[in-house]
């Protein structure tokens, strides 16, 4: 208990989102890359097919790199580790049970929320009963984590939960509006979303979002990437540039939780994005629509109806050019003439 009070809350709590943002990244860093490249080869071979297959298999890691890479924040030794990891893995949601059948089914990454929650109160509990296990830490550890933790995170999963449906109640709302207003708030909150624990994903996929809205949902979200992309270039190397670019932007989750503000500058580009979109009118499937560059254009590509070339300076102009105006405008807007932001606030540490 000692070791765990020395560290303040807003450290642990840092420590613990750094974890969580690297862990979102690497796994899905491959399927945002190459996964478009795969997943267009998938039809043409075996060879094609797996290599789709894994590069999305990848971001099902998420809980497991979660509960380890939080643990090694606060110097863990491997039995902790991977009892964290153990815990974060079971109370996730990611896996489902069927009493009937006896099987276990992989469907997704889990709660994001539940996660986080999940490894805290693992990473808590372990400080509290080391002094008390000893060498039988190699026992007590994995027992507590996958049993007492992980047990407790099954409970609550449906119930936190209840953020994301309450949250895509709204959103489904929203779609029954007219074109301009319903475009420019899927627009605004697809970008911050994107920018928080919840999945935009899992969001559009359960409630239907798409056509013109699945258009709008995606374009806000790309709106959001390119503002962070141009943000973090200013304190940042250029990998992370671009990884920004390509959708890493739940990376900068421990500075939205320090800093709030930042993602203002991320709803109204989102926001402006999302009403321009409104008369150009861009479409995207549920499957697609939550997700930014570089998968969102390429199945938009799909549902026009004009010429290769006139297709793609449509495309191009809503998910590149559009996308790199509105970062700009606000990500200045917000430093320059309202102060909202700081140049600093976008740094992040890839070695903490």
């Amino acid at each position: 208990m000692q070791e765990l009070r020395k560290y303040s809350v807003n450290d642990f709590w840092n420590k613990l989102m750094s974890a969580v943002a690297m862990a979102i990244v690497v796994s899905v860093t491959p399927s945002a890359i190459v996964g478009p490249l795969f997943q267009a080869l998938a039809n043409h071979g075996p060879f094609w097919a797996t290599l789709n297959m894994v590069t999305n298999m990848a971001m099902y890691a998420v809980p497991v790199l979660c509960g380890a890479l939080a643990a090694g924040q606060f110097g863990f030794s491997m039995i902790e580790r991977t009892s964290v990891a153990l815990a974060t893995l079971i109370g996730s949601g990611a896996v489902a049970y069927s009493a009937k059948d006896g099987t276990y089914t992989l469907i997704g990454m889990g709660d994001l929320i539940n996660i986080i929650l999940i490894t805290a109160i693992a990473i808590s509990v372990i400080f509290i009963i080391r002094p008390y296990v000893g060498s039988w830490s190699i026992i007590w550890d994995p027992i507590i984590g996958a049993c007492a933790i992980g047990g407790f995170g099954v409970w609550t999963y449906p119930y936190v939960h209840m953020v994301t449906t309450t949250v895509g109640a709204f959103l489904n709302q929203v779609t029954k509006l007219q074109p301009l207003p319903m475009c420019t708030i899927l627009g605004l909150s697809f970008a911050v979303i994107i920018a928080t624990p919840l999945s935009t994903v899992g969001l559009a996929y359960a409630f239907g979002i798409a056509g013109i809205a699945g258009g709008a949902a995606s374009v806000g979200i790309t709106a959001c990437f390119f503002t962070v992309a141009y943000a973090v270039s200013k304190v940042n190397g250029k990998g992370l540039v671009v990884a920004m670019a390509f959708g890493s932007v739940k990376m900068m989750l421990a500075n939205f939780l320090k800093h709030p503000q930042m993602l203002i500058p991320i709803a109204i580009s989102g926001g402006i994005a999302g009403f321009i979109d409104s008369f150009v009118q861009m479409k995207n499937g549920a499957a697609y629509a939550g997700f930014g560059f570089p998968v969102g254009p390429i199945n938009a590509f799909t549902y026009l109806s004009g010429s290769p070339l006139h297709n793609f300076l449509i495309v191009a102009g809503m998910y590149f050019i559009l996308p790199i105006i509105v970062a700009l405008l606000s990500y200045h807007l917000c430093k320059d003439v309202f102060h909202i932001v700081n140049e600093d606030d976008w740094y992040v540490n890839l070695n903490a």
